[in-house]
């Protein structure tokens, strides 16, 4: 499905989407979300294939007058955890793939370049099929991004791969995190893609597993909002790049640090987190893109930062009383279409730490 674009108003500020699971989501995060994002009423969709109504008014629109910023202000980064297999879930699947495919035509219908953070379980999934291979080239020669991710052993559901000897949760032992990294790595490398540069990889429990888990080589990376807030308690995704010091690893006699670009990210109510992040709506970041725009953050360059999964674009029943969507893709679809309705232009993880330079 190739959905519609329509012109909108132009708007200055960084966007950061990302994803990740429950555990990865800060649920003690104390921002609140301010009188103003009462959410609007959307059209309801009428099927699954049928995300907006012919006419263009699927994602609320913003009140504020135009403004003409520079250019270099409007940018996004929208990140998609491919998450690994745990103790009793695998989202590595065929019909995972096909739900990453029909998002990857959307996002490139509106011309948005995506980082797709994977899995070592999703690096196999794509390794054994000829069309998953050709398929991810593809993307990333047209200017997506690969990195790599990781569930730690303090997460609800780790993978399994540690380098601390912690208990994880019912996850049997498959090694070090340096051998799950290697799988997407390698992957890359039989590819003719770059080499990967960023990661995800939480929760980073009481601190300790950042600073023995970290590839070296790896200089981006995405984290939790709590880590990474403008300094505004009611912003749900403004966010800024900071230069965080604390990775590092253990596989030498001499514990390694590295300094690490980061980028904060705050969990869409979407999927599982629907009730659990429900603060974290469509209506909030079309707030604080107005916000940007026009109010506290004109011309500033700022972030926002959200996540979400490859899973989540289904046609899974929504049923959420913020919103009327029917279903959580045509809500994803709404949030993807915002963003091109805004002139928001979404480019990679590592163009905009590139760009912002937090570590020097």
């Amino acid at each position: 499905m190739v959905l519609k674009k329509h012109a909108g108003l132009f708007v200055g500020g960084l966007i950061v989407l990302a994803a990740c699971s429950p555990s990865d989501s800060p649920s003690t995060i104390s921002q609140t979300t301010s009188a103003a994002t009462t959410p609007p009423t959307q059209p309801v969709t009428t099927s699954a294939s049928a995300a907006f109504p012919a006419t263009p008014t699927a994602v609320p629109a913003i009140t504020a007058a135009p403004v003409a910023l520079p250019a270099t202000l409007t940018q996004a980064m929208v990140a998609i955890h491919l998450d690994p297999t745990g103790p009793s879930v695998t989202h590595a699947t065929a019909q995972n793939w096909e739900r990453l495919t029909d998002l990857m035509a959307t996002a490139d219908s509106f011309g948005h370049k995506l980082t797709l953070l994977m899995s070592s379980d999703w690096a196999d999934l794509v390794a054994a099929n000829p069309v998953r291979q050709t398929a991810l080239q593809d993307w990333v020669n047209n200017g997506h991004q690969l990195g790599f991710h990781h569930h730690t052993c303090g997460h609800a559901s780790p993978d399994g791969y540690r380098d601390i000897k912690n208990q994880c949760r019912g996850a049997e032992p498959r090694g070090s995190v340096a051998d799950a990294f290697a799988q997407v790595q390698d992957l890359a490398t039989d590819l003719g893609l770059p080499s990967i540069s960023i990661a995800a990889q939480g929760p980073n429990t009481d601190g300790l597993y950042r600073a023995a888990e970290w590839q070296p080589g790896v200089g981006f990376a995405t984290g939790i909002m709590a880590d990474n807030t403008d300094g505004h308690p009611d912003h749900r995704f403004i966010t800024q790049p900071r230069c965080a010091v604390d990775y590092g690893n253990a596989y030498t006699e001499q514990p390694a640090q590295y300094p690490v670009a980061e980028l904060g990210h705050a969990q869409l109510n979407v999927g599982a987190f629907t009730r659990l992040q429900a603060d974290n709506n469509l209506a909030a970041m079309t707030q604080e893109i107005s916000q940007v725009a026009v109010g506290d953050h004109a011309h500033d360059a700022v972030n926002l930062g959200l996540v979400f999964h490859a899973r989540e674009y289904a046609a899974t029943p929504r049923n959420e009383p913020s919103d009327n969507y029917r279903t959580d893709r045509a809500y994803l679809d709404a949030v993807l279409q915002l963003l091109d309705e805004q002139n928001v232009s979404v480019v990679t993880a590592q163009e905009i730490l590139e760009a912002s330079n937090p570590c020097g």
